[in-house]
């Protein structure tokens, strides 16, 4: 940050340099700070959220489904089959594919949900 950022230089004979030098270590040294403190909040509010949705999903399955969830995929074996590869596929192309290309595993394969997800709209 001070280097890249700032433009300090640390052994810089300038004052200017060193007083950027220093202005970028501490706008790092506080970001991380920041970071260590909404980390974990971040990754506590996704567990609550994850829990509610469980708890939200075993009271529905209990209350509007006697039968459990297996009828949504079905006793046919040679669907569930088909499903699995329907399913895992693409997402294993996509990460094969972009793996090289710097941009990220992640992103292609969050587009690629989108470009699932929005036209079932």
């Amino acid at each position: 940050m001070a280097l890249k950022v700032y433009h300090g230089d640390p052994k810089g004979n300038d004052s200017a340099a060193v007083k950027a030098y220093d202005a970028g270590v501490r706008e790092g040294a506080f970001g991380l700070l920041l970071n260590s403190v909404v980390w974990p909040m971040s990754n506590f509010i996704v567990f609550a959220c994850m829990a509610g949705t469980a708890i939200i999903s075993l009271v529905s399955v209990n209350k509007y489904i006697t039968e459990g969830i297996q009828h949504a995929i079905g006793e046919n074996r040679a669907i569930k089959i088909a499903s699995l590869i329907t399913y895992s596929i693409p997402f294993s192309i996509t990460a094969d594919l972009t793996v090289d290309t710097g941009g990220g595993q992640g992103l292609a394969i969050g587009v690629l949900n989108l470009a699932i997800v929005i036209p079932q709209d």
